[in-house]
């Protein structure tokens, strides 16, 4: 995709950056890695199989009493080494589970751990949404105060025009036009640093979305607009998913426990070959001979029902506690919402009441402006114009401000993301 130059709306850009991010393509591994886990437990129940050997060698061997008559030639009883030097076994094992609720136990766990990284990536993909999104809005913003302070620049260059003819015509006092000098360059001054913040806030935005430094970004969407529908609440906040899965983990982790305390069944099965001899000729098959068998392998925990109690009480408390956890922060998210849709509606008339000032003293200031120029209104008067247009300027950019946030706190109380 090209960047050379790019329009995007809010929505768009956020879709943008949640596309290119490094970040958000890492977290996806979170969720590969805890399906792994669900396989790991799945795998549980696959039989062992193994393969085992070893090789005993005695240079000196062990003698055996053998009662006299035993053996022929042997009367009395005595002492015979009936051991051979050289014993190897080499064998395959097979072990199968029959009967164990933990295991499927763990699949669960593992499964419901999965859900809440999946939550969890939500949850960060969000808290990204968030930053696109402010970063959004602060170019906008500061492309408002980018306009006003040229405006106010511009005013404060016809200022010391109009200053300047009226001291060369001898009317106006040094010390009102050297004040209109000042002002003129102070104005100046804040038109630059205006166009430093807003080129520093599209470099931010380009950060944020991971595009290349050259790109134009040309944003569509106005600084007030508002779209009703992030009224309107979109399923379940991510928090109170998270926090319903921990409790499920809960859930799942004190029933694991009471079940380790259950009897577990196997079967085994092994098939080998023995070696007997003085020697290593193991290419002689006639020392070679095989043997198997089968077992049936039960477990019964005995102690865990002493060591397991402690760990019991430690779940059913964590279980009440994230209860009251669930339930504190419904009430919390509920608050939320209602502010943030307050906060919206007092940030909209606030904004509309202070375009409209704005308006009207653009209009109060030209009429003055006017008059001035007519020799109506001294310059002392037209700097007081000035103070409350200025004034009027700073309410509108606070209150575009403050509608940029009551925005983006509403579009996370509502989940709108």
């Amino acid at each position: 995709m090209s960047y050379a130059q790019t329009t995007l709306s809010r929505s768009e850009a956020i879709q943008l950056g949640l596309k290119n991010r490094f970040d958000v393509q890492s977290i996806h591994y979170d969720v590969a890695i805890a399906a792994s886990k669900v396989k790991q437990t799945t795998n549980k129940w696959l039989p062992t199989l193994s393969g085992d050997g070893y090789i005993k060698y005695s240079p000196q061997l062990q003698n055996t009493v053998i009662p006299g008559g035993v053996l022929p030639g042997y009367d009395e009883t005595t002492l015979l080494p009936l051991m051979v030097k050289n014993e190897t076994v080499f064998g395959l094992n097979l072990i199968q589970p029959l009967f164990n609720p933990t295991l499927k136990t763990e699949t669960k766990l593992a499964k419901t751990e999965l859900a809440l990284q999946e939550e969890k990536n939500h949850a960060a993909q969000i808290d990204i949404m968030l930053q696109i999104s402010r970063a959004y809005l602060d170019v906008q913003l500061k492309g408002l105060q980018k306009r006003i302070a040229a405006d106010i620049a511009e005013r404060n260059h016809e200022y010391e025009m109009i200053a300047t003819g009226i001291y060369n015509n001898g009317t106006l006092i040094e010390n009102y036009y050297l004040r209109a000098i000042l002002d003129r360059e102070n104005a100046d001054q804040l038109s630059k640093q205006a166009d430093q913040n807003y080129e520093l806030s599209v470099m931010n935005l380009r950060y944020q979305l991971n595009v290349p430094a050259e790109t134009t970004l040309q944003l569509s969407d106005s600084l007030d607009a508002v779209i009703l529908a992030n009224d309107k609440t979109n399923g379940e906040r991510t928090e109170i998913k998270q926090l319903a899965l921990q409790q499920e983990e809960n859930k799942i982790n004190l029933l694991k426990y009471k079940q380790d305390l259950l009897p577990t069944l196997s079967i085994g099965a092994n098939y080998s070959q023995l070696f007997l001899s003085d020697k290593f000729n193991y290419g002689t098959g006639r020392w070679w001979s095989p043997f198997s068998y089968v077992t049936l392998n039960m477990h019964i925990p005995i102690s865990a029902h002493v060591k397991n109690k402690a760990v019991l009480t430690e779940y059913r408390q964590k279980i009440s506690q994230h209860e009251l956890l669930l339930q504190q922060r419904k009430a919390d998210i509920n608050y939320e919402v209602q502010q943030a849709r307050t906060l919206l509606a007092n940030a909209l008339l606030n904004q509309k009441n202070a375009k409209n000032s704005y308006e009207l003293s653009k209009t109060i200031f030209h009429n003055q402006q006017e008059q001035y120029r007519l020799g109506a209104f001294d310059y002392s008067a037209l700097l007081d114009t000035e103070k409350s247009l200025s004034t009027t300027e700073r309410n509108y950019i606070q209150s575009a401000y403050e509608l940029m946030l009551a925005q983006i706190q509403l579009q996370k109380a509502t989940n709108n993301f």
